[in-house]
C-alpha cells in the first residue's frame, strides 16, 4: 500500500484524509496540536510541527512515503510545495507562483497589474500618509486567514488603532478599498488552465463579520459567471497554474464580482463536503488525484442538485459549554454532524470558538431559515456554575 503524508491533522483535513484512504492509500498525518481531530481518522499520526521542514523530511524518509499533500492551511500548503519540488513528489505550482497565490498583497498586486477585478489596495509602510487616504478602508495582514487581523476603518484614528492590532499578528499589512456587497465562495477545478467544474456558494457570518459560519449553494447570473470565469482563466494562464482545485472568495456589488481572496488548498471547516453533498461529486478525491498528478475520470461529473447548508456552530458569549440546543424542526434534516468541543469546556474567546459543524439537507432555498435561530449553544456563565 502506497503512503501519503498530509501536512496537517485538524478537523479541516478530514475530507482529504478519508478521500486518500478511499483511493487505497495509507495516510499519515502531521501536526503537534493536541486538539487535532484529524489524527483520529488517519492510519498513523506524528505529533510534530509540520512547519519544521527537517522534521517533515525525517518522517518522509522514515516512512518511505510516496506522496505529500497539504492540509487546510497556508503554511502547510507552502511547505508542501517546497518539499514536493525538492523531492519530486506530486503536482504543484512553482514556489514562486505559490507565494503569489498565498500572499494576499502579492496576489492583489498581480490582479491590479493584469486588469483582474479586485478591490483597489496599497501596501502599508511607515512612509504611508494615512491622512490622505480615502475611507472606509479594510486593514488586512498579507499572510493570515480566518479574518485574523482584518478590520474595517472609517478614519485615520481608527486606522492607526487597527494597524497597531494587525502589526501584533503580522509583519506585512495592506489597505484595501472597502466594497459592500454579497460575499460568496467560488470553488473551481482547473484542467489545462480552463474551468472544468465550478461550485458557487453563499458565505454568511454571525457575530464575527470576518469569520464565515454558514454556507449553502447559490446560482450566479450568467453575466457574473462569465466575468468570473474569464478572470480566473486569465489568472490560470498568466501564472501557468497546474491542474487542480482553486478556491476563491468573491464580493459582488452591482452585478460585478471582485476577487478578494484565493487559495490552492482545500477550503476549511469541511467545505468539501458541502460541494459533495450538493452535487454528489467526489471533490475530495479529485483534489487528491490532482495533487498526485493523476488524470481525473468521473470524479466531478454532477449527478444531483441538492440544497445543503453547512453550518459552523459558535457560542454567543463566554462561559461553560453545556452542549447544543437544536430545534426539533431541523433535527430530521441533519445529515452529518462533527463535534469540535466537549461539553463542560470553558469558552474564553467566543468570537473565534467553533463548537460543531452540522450539515442540513433541505428541499430548496424556500425552506431555509437562519441556522443561528435553530441551533444554539447552551452556555452557562462561570459565576452560575
Amino acid at each position: 500500500m502506497k503512503k501519503i503524508i498530509i501536512l496537517g491533522g485538524s478537523h479541516r483535513d478530514i475530507p482529504l484524509i478519508k478521500a486518500a484512504q478511499d483511493l487505497g492509500y495509507f495516510v499519515i498525518t502531521l501536526g503537534d496540536r493536541e486538539y487535532y481531530l484529524g489524527h483520529n481518522y488517519s492510519n498513523k499520526a506524528y505529533k510534530i510541527d509540520f512547519s519544521d521542514l527537517n522534521a517533515v523530511r525525517d518522517v518522509i524518509e522514515k516512512e518511505n512515503a510516496d506522496y505529500i499533500l497539504p492540509g487546510s492551511g497556508e503554511i502547510s500548503y507552502l511547505n508542501c510545495v517546497k518539499l514536493s519540488h525538492e523531492l519530486n513528489k506530486g503536482n504543484f505550482d512553482t514556489l514562486e507562483v505559490a507565494n503569489i497565490i498565498h500572499n494576499k498583497w502579492k496576489f492583489k498586486d498581480f490582479c491590479l497589474a493584469n486588469n483582474i477585478s479586485t478591490p483597489k489596495g496599497i501596501y502599508y509602510n511607515i512612509q504611508t500618509d494615512i491622512e490622505k487616504l480615502s475611507y472606509p478602508l479594510v486593514v488586512k495582514p498579507t499572510d493570515l486567514s480566518g479574518g485574523r487581523g482584518v478590520n474595517i476603518v472609517k478614519n485615520s484614528k481608527e486606522l492607526q488603532r487597527s494597524l497597531t492590532q494587525a502589526q501584533n499578528l503580522s509583519d506585512e499589512i495592506f489597505l484595501e478599498e472597502y466594497i459592500e456587497g454579497e460575499l460568496i465562495a467560488y470553488s473551481v477545478f482547473l484542467q489545462n488552465q480552463h474551468i472544468a467544474y465550478a461550485f458557487s456558494g453563499a458565505d454568511k457570518s454571525h457575530l464575527n463579520p470576518f469569520l464565515v459560519t454558514t454556507a449553502y449553494p447559490i446560482t450566479l447570473s450568467k453575466d457574473i459567471t462569465l466575468k468570473l470565469n474569464r478572470d480566473i482563466e486569465k489568472i490560470a494562464k498568466e501564472l501557468s497554474l497546474v491542474d487542480g482545485m482553486f478556491h476563491l472568495q468573491i464580493l459582488i456589488q452591482n452585478n460585478t464580482p471582485y476577487i478578494i481572496d484565493v487559495t490552492r488548498r482545500i477550503p476549511g471547516d469541511l467545505y468539501p463536503y458541502l460541494i459533495e453533498y450538493t452535487h454528489k461529486v467526489e471533490y475530495s478525491k479529485a483534489v487528491v488525484q490532482a495533487y498526485l498528478g493523476k488524470a481525473l475520470a468521473k470524479e466531478l461529473n454532477i449527478k444531483e442538485e441538492n440544497f445543503i447548508v453547512r453550518h459552523v456552530v459558535m457560542p454567543d458569549q463566554n462561559g461553560i459549554y453545556n452542549g447544543l440546543k437544536i430545534d426539533k424542526s431541523i433535527e430530521k434534516n441533519i445529515i452529518y454532524r462533527l463535534e469540535l468541543m466537549q461539553s463542560k469546556t470553558e469558552i474564553t474567546d467566543y468570537l473565534h470558538t467553533q463548537l460543531a459543524i452540522i450539515f442540513i439537507k433541505l428541499k430548496s432555498m424556500d425552506d431555509y431559515t437562519n441556522p443561528n435561530k435553530l441551533i444554539k449553544a447552551n452556555i452557562a456563565r462561570r459565576d452560575d456554575v
